[in-house]
């Protein structure tokens, strides 16, 4: 039985921490050097994706939470800054600006009383929008200001006079003017004599020069739009906003005080790297897009955007996708291209690079002591667990470290097929109890009805495997069941399940009858937890179609399930429409045929769980992210600060910061500072309320009780 020293053992753990942190947290050794380029493993031969990222051009990087995106971010930035070429960087985390942007609705409310005026919704939607430019820019120019000053200030001094600070004055000039904005004459929208000033705060002086640029002159918004330009300001829509934003923000002014800057310095490029941008809201995401990246793409050859997504979550609007390179992290997107035996040979290989790498560094040592390589299924275990998901890695890694390691056991299939099981059970089954608490009756009812999918599906494969045998040999007495395919266009339909890796799209190939499918596996962990056969039989040549036997045809059940679960509704006129009107409806982007104004939505409906969803008391209610606070707090059972939660959450520790002061002022979190740092305790309160019952992250499967 192999013996690890403490200095072993805290290494491993090291090694498996440094894999699982989340988006932004650096990569550094005990001076604070970065490793990033030490430790960075790319996903493909002659680190593709890298000198992908790297080149001079709009890039798209796509890929579920964990997949080694801003990774790749960070492995570019460094080497920007390292080789000192003709370009620049500026990290922005989306969701964290538009979470600081966020408006007092009790302040907005006041605007209530100009009933001539924009209506409250819009001004919020407009004060919400200036105020996301306004860090968004800012945000820019002190990065840029850091970059000059530790990277470039040397340059800087030969080729201008005066500190980096007198530099950036034009550009800090623009940044002052939005605090002071002239909102002028666009499109038919104000009259050329008129102003209406709006300042965040909506303070009293705010109101005043509302009262005076709306109610005293006279002006109507929404009238002036109708009568001016021939449109309602509904039928106008987001194009209004990003009309009126280019004009309020001087977006010219600020490209050309950029450039004026980074030309000085000799730089031809700026990447500006746009992290967790499908953590955004749609109605967010679309004036980012339409207002800011696809003009500044349009008119600017030296700015470079650098954005990472989800799949099926990102809008690009008139960007030009001719001109720009996509990136896909997830596993099918990566190797998907040669075969299913050549995609797991591909993605076996970068889990086994990724471990190696960080083993090596951190533990000075090979792999061999702390894996039981004598079976030669390891490596495939380690991959199906992972699904070649870096920080899913980390997690499995760490797990089998506490249970494992330091009781002197290597990790072996065992193991890793125990620790799968306990990361599912403590990371991602929970999605179902905490999804119960959300704001919306309507997202409740979805995150349930999705559960009845999967009910569905997981029933299956177990009702598979316990059919038996498919020609009565022995390797096949209990089959596999854990994947299974429907028709490609049902992949819109379980991306939420995906995202939430409860599945992951496997593959893409042609069934028995020729047509082109997607195959999708389940949760390792969860088929551990449920006792279904995970992977296929390979001793056979006929097994490589195994995936598409018909046993496996899910399309009924999806089909079945669309049919009870879901409706299509418009939100306007409330009018209800068949299923198999979507396609059709799709067409006309979802416009309803009925009133003509509102958007038809598909609206998924749980009528199993109906009655759980009705028993939540509103009180209780509470956003996504402070939901997920309070569960890593009780997953965790323990006191953690800002970054600990951050890291688990994969958000900054700002965003943690501000709803963990909602959360305190409820009684839900215990909140104490430490110095500068705050820490937070779930309170017994909390406990009670939300997680005395975690019967929810069980599946109610068909035949159990």
């Amino acid at each position: 039985m192999p013996a690890f020293t403490p200095k072993q053992l805290d290494s491993f753990h090291s090694a498996a921490i440094s894999l699982k942190l989340f988006s932004r947290a650096e990569l550094t050794d005990e001076k604070d050097r970065s490793l990033i380029e030490k430790l960075y493993v790319d996903p493909l031969p002659n680190d593709q994706v890298f000198k992908t990222l790297l080149a001079p051009s709009t890039t798209i990087i796509v890929g579920r939470k964990g997949t080694g995106k801003s990774t790749v971010f960070q492995r570019v930035q460094h080497e920007v800054r390292k080789n000192k070429m003709s370009a620049i960087s500026a990290y922005m985390d989306i969701r964290n600006v538009y979470e600081s942007s966020q408006v007092d609705p009790g302040a907005a409310a006041k605007l209530d009383i100009f009933h001539n005026a924009m209506s409250t919704e819009q001004i919020q939607k407009f004060l919400l929008y200036k105020r996301f430019f306004y860090t968004l820019i800012s945000d820019i120019r002190d990065e840029l200001k850091r970059q000059v000053d530790q990277h470039f200030l040397g340059k800087l001094k030969q080729r201008l006079t005066g500190t980096s600070a007198e530099v950036f004055s034009g550009l800090d000039k623009i940044i002052s003017h939005l605090d002071h904005p002239n909102y002028e004459n666009i499109d038919g929208f104000l009259s050329k004599d008129k102003k209406v000033l709006f300042s965040e705060k909506t303070s009293d002086k705010d109101i005043a020069a509302l009262q005076v640029g709306a109610s005293e002159r006279g002006i109507s918004v929404g009238a002036d739009v109708s009568a001016e330009s021939g449109h309602s300001l509904e039928e106008a829509g987001e194009e209004v906003y990003t009309q009126i934003l280019m004009r309020v923000v001087g977006v010219n002014e600020v490209l050309d005080e950029i450039k004026k800057i980074l030309s000085a310095l000799g730089i031809k490029h700026l990447y500006l790297f746009l992290d967790d941008f499908s953590e955004l809201p749609r109605e967010a995401m679309n004036i980012l897009v339409d207002a800011l990246i696809s003009p500044l793409s349009r008119w600017s050859d030296f700015i470079k955007f650098k954005i990472a997504a989800y799949p099926g979550r990102v809008y690009l609007g008139s960007l030009d996708t001719t001109k720009m390179e996509i990136i896909n992290l997830d596993m099918y997107g990566l190797y998907g291209q040669s075969g299913v035996n050549k995609m797991e040979e591909k993605a076996i290989d970068f889990v086994r690079r990724l471990v190696e790498k960080r083993v090596q560094y951190y533990c000075k040592s090979s792999i061999d002591g702390f894996f039981n390589q004598r079976s030669s299924d390891l490596w495939r275990h380690l991959f199906y667990a992972s699904m070649a998901n870096p920080r899913t890695l980390g997690h499995i890694l760490l797990y089998a470290h506490e249970a494992n390691l330091i009781y002197g056991s290597a990790i072996g299939v065992q193991a890793i097929q125990e620790a799968a099981q306990r990361y599912y059970e403590d990371k991602i089954a929970p999605f179902f109890t905490t999804g119960k608490y959300k704001m919306a009756f309507e997202e409740r009812s979805s995150v349930y009805s999705l559960k009845e999918l999967l009910e569905r599906v997981v029933s299956r494969a177990r009702s598979i495997r316990q059919e038996g045998s498919r020609d009565g040999a022995h390797s096949r007495s209990r089959p596999f069941s854990s994947h299974f395919y429907v028709a490609q266009d049902y992949d819109e339909l379980l991306l939420s399940l995906e995202l939430s890796f409860f599945m992951t799209k496997y593959f893409e190939q042609s069934d028995r009858a020729g047509k082109r499918v997607s195959v999708y596996a389940l949760n390792y962990g969860l088929c551990m937890k449920y006792q279904i056969g995970f992977g296929r039989p390979s001793d056979r040549r006929e097994d490589r179609l195994y995936f598409v036997d018909r046993q496996f045809d899910y399309n009924g059940i999806v089909l079945e399930y669309v049919n009870s679960n879901q409706e299509v509704k418009c939100d306007s006129c409330m009018t209800e429409f068949d299923m198999s009107m979507l396609s059709s409806l799709k067409t006309f982007k979802m416009r309803c045929p009925n009133c003509l104004r509102g958007q038809c939505k598909v609206i998924n409906l749980s009528k199993k769980y109906g009655d759980v969803l009705e028993a939540i008391s509103p009180e209780l209610l509470l956003p996504d992210a402070e939901l997920g606070i309070m569960q890593v707090l009780y997953a965790e059972d323990e006191t953690l600060v800002a970054s600990q939660i951050a890291t688990e959450l994969d958000c900054s520790g700002q965003l943690v910061g501000r709803r963990g002061r909602n959360l305190a002022e409820r009684k839900l979190v215990e909140r104490e500072q430490k110095g500068n740092v705050f820490s937070y305790t779930l309170t017994n309160q909390a406990r009670t309320a939300y997680f005395s019952d975690t019967s929810g992250d069980s599946l109610l499967l068909e035949g159990e009780v």
